[in-house]
């Protein structure tokens, strides 16, 4: 079986709804273009996989933005387990630790992949909310769609099991994932891309990228099974179980680091049905 797929920009933050908020960011050139006529000052850092971009409980004084790469927030509990908080990829904003007086994180930030990220002092992250409205707005409208994800995984913490909790999230991964594709596949043919390479052309690549209106090609998630624990803060043991048992049902097949989701639409009624 093949190695895990690449992934999107959207498959890095592991809340469900991610895809709600992350139109809520602003772009690498708008970004510094504001910071450089504002006269605010900062760092653009090229941070190794599996470098540390900040630690839990010491004095960080920075927020920052994600160009490139992806980085990983989590915490370790006294007995050594940890729990991923999210993933943040390309577009994507992360240390609104800034905003408490102490400025101590309340995690651990680690670049998963190879990483170049802004480093924006608390001073100039301020200056740009004072300076520009329309990114004060945004970024209240992001820090929101955080807090509404959170407490959904709260509300799936208290309520759900293993069993329930597993196929909720599949179903959520799998429907965020068509949903990039198809954005993907329309952009891809929009009228600069058009005149690129043609009409006949661009339409061509529109309709094989597309997925199917019946569902009926295969989708593939580029999570194992450690990463699906993670994100849901469950043990592997428990995530396997569920995994095993969604393949006994022909709903997926299980790949070295990836899910293999061979019906959407039963996934879908068993994670409704479970959510209930």
């Amino acid at each position: 079986m093949g190695g895990a797929p690449a992934r999107g920009r959207g498959d890095f933050m592991t809340w469900t709804g991610k895809n709600e908020i992350l139109d809520e960011t602003v772009a690498f050139d708008e970004l510094v273009a504001m910071l450089e006529e504002a006269g605010a000052a900062y760092a653009v850092k090229r941070v190794p996989k599996d470098a540390m971009v900040f630690w839990h409980g010491e004095a960080d004084g920075n927020h920052y933005y994600v160009e490139s790469g992806a980085v990983e927030l989590f915490s370790v509990d006294a007995a050594g387990r940890k729990k991923v908080i999210d993933r943040y990829g390309p577009g994507t904003l992360f240390g609104f630790h800034i905003l408490r007086d102490t400025d101590l994180p309340m995690s651990t930030a680690q670049c998963i992949e190879a990483s170049r990220v802004v480093a924006i002092p608390k001073e100039s992250f301020f200056k740009l909310l004072h300076s520009y409205p329309h990114f004060a707005d945004r970024t209240v409208r992001y820090l929101f769609g955080l807090l509404s994800m959170q407490t959904r995984e709260v509300l799936s913490l208290s309520f759900y099991g293993a069993g329930q909790r597993v196929p909720m999230l599949l179903a959520e991964l799998a429907r965020e994932r068509r949903e990039a594709a198809r954005e993907a596949a329309a952009a891809s043919a929009g009228p600069s891309s058009l005149r690129a390479r043609g009409p006949e052309r661009a339409i061509l690549e529109l309709l094989e990228a597309a997925p199917p209106a019946d569902g009926g090609d295969p989708l593939v998630l580029p999570y194992g099974n450690n990463e699906l624990a993670d994100m849901l803060g469950l043990s592997r043991n428990s995530v396997t179980t569920a995994l095993s048992r969604l393949q006994a049902q022909g709903v997926i097949e299980k790949q070295r680091n990836a899910i293999r989701i061979l019906d959407e639409a039963k996934l879908a009624d068993i994670a409704h049905l479970e959510g209930e």
